[in-house]
């Protein structure tokens, strides 16, 4: 692939915890279109990668550079870069006082990506041209996965942890 569509290029990424060293050195470049599929063992560095992709944990050291823009410096604005990079959690909390809908739609609203119109919208299209039905992500896990489906709509790339599971071992 061309170096035009780099999306992510990380460099000698390395991450600790105190004296544990989690990422030792990561050098990575992640394509347009591209999906990476990144297995380990439990506790071997794929959440850490993750999260730090988003800024959600501060490497220790290397770069990462997201659309030609170096993302791990004091200049980066963290919630702007934020709206471009979505993250389903492996784990997260909808709000039990909401539909599904609005849990769905609740960060594309709040962060003024879409207005409410415009996010139910893209639920309604997605119900239509995925064979997307709410009724099936009726529970807390597989409505993770209606998220998932939903959020790749709004944000340049999606950063997720077992995806395609519905629930934990």
């Amino acid at each position: 692939m061309s170096d035009n569509n780099v999306l992510f290029s990380v460099k000698g990424l390395k991450k600790n915890f105190g004296d544990l060293e989690v990422l030792k050195g990561i050098d990575i470049d992640i394509h347009q279109g591209e999906v990476l599929v990144i297995v380990g063992p439990s506790g071997g560095g794929k959440s850490t990668f993750i999260r730090c992709l988003n800024l959600l944990e501060t490497p220790t050291d290397g770069e990462i550079i997201f659309e030609g823009t170096k993302i791990n410096s004091k200049k980066t604005d963290v919630n702007k870069l934020r709206q471009r990079i979505g993250m389903v959690f492996q784990h997260f909390n909808l709000f039990p006082h909401i539909s599904v809908i609005d849990n769905l739609t609740i960060a594309p609203v709040k962060l003024s990506l879409k207005t409410e119109d415009e996010a139910k919208a893209v639920i309604e299209e997605a119900k239509k041209n995925r064979n997307f039905t709410l009724s099936k992500y009726s529970s807390e896990y597989k409505c993770s996965k209606a998220k998932g489906e939903i959020v790749d709509e709004w944000y340049r790339v999606i950063l997720t942890k077992d995806f395609t599971s519905e629930k934990e071992p």
